[in-house]
């Protein structure tokens, strides 16, 4: 059964603090609760929820979250000091949306394992040179060590999906913050040029820097922007920050 296969590679300890994205008809909730020191667990679906309230009156360290995950905040769950724990297989709808609010909520979290959309999850974990790879993988990977642990096919599932689906794991980076002047200046930059992903960085560039600055950097001016590592991009926010151009 998948959920055993994915709760053995997350190996859920007694002294663990979980927080669950999305419980869904309750079947992780049900595997981690016993465990685990603590699980939160959050859920939209009123017709869902009825049968996870029972699951809750069932176990002490359980709490049912009726709401949506965007507006939940870790911090405000948390003991002094606690950190979460955090699983869920995500909605493809919501995936960028549930990231985004991962990385708001980064400091408050040891870990992290999301089941995705094959499609979508490759884009967080895809190398330089690859079509997948674009801002999205770029601030990711800035705010976290990623990896993509395994893939999962429809017949995992019943009902089965038309898809393949991938689980990943992510270690929050120390110092990383998405509020950062140094993230923020990197979400900046990523956007302009990726919007323009076909073209060169020095093209795309041309009103913040010039080539010859470029080639100071160690990094070649005729390269787009999804041959860039990450190490490169925050070269070039380093220099335009230097240079008040950031």
């Amino acid at each position: 059964m998948i959920i055993n296969r994915l709760l053995e590679t997350v190996s859920p300890k007694k002294q663990d603090n979980f927080f669950e994205v999305g419980s869904g008809r309750g079947e992780i909730t049900r595997k981690i609760t016993p465990i685990v020191r603590r699980l939160d667990t959050v859920e939209i679906d009123k017709d869902l929820i009825q049968n996870l309230k029972r699951l809750e009156s069932e176990f002490t360290n359980l709490t049912i979250h009726k709401n949506s995950v965007l507006n939940i905040r870790l911090g405000e769950l948390s003991e002094e000091g606690l950190k979460f724990r955090v699983i869920g297989n995500l909605p493809y709808n919501l995936s960028s949306k549930i990231m985004l609010w991962t990385f708001s909520n980064s400091e408050h979290i040891l870990d992290i394992h999301y089941m995705f959309q094959k499609e979508f999850g490759e884009r967080l974990v895809s190398i330089p040179g690859k079509k997948s790879y674009g801002r999205l993988s770029v601030i990711t990977q800035y705010l976290f060590e990623c990896e993509a642990l395994f893939k999962i096919l429809p017949e995992s599932f019943s009902p089965k999906p038309s898809v393949d689906s991938i689980f990943i794991k992510f270690l929050p980076k120390a110092q990383r913050n998405i509020n950062s002047p140094e993230a923020k200046q990197l979400q900046e930059f990523t956007k302009l040029v990726f919007s323009k992903r076909r073209k060169k960085i020095s093209t795309s560039c041309k009103n913040i820097m010039n080539s010859n600055q470029f080639i100071d950097l160690g990094i070649n001016p005729d390269s787009r922007p999804e041959s860039l590592e990450l190490s490169e991009f925050l070269k070039i926010i380093k220099h335009l920050s230097e240079t008040g151009n950031g």
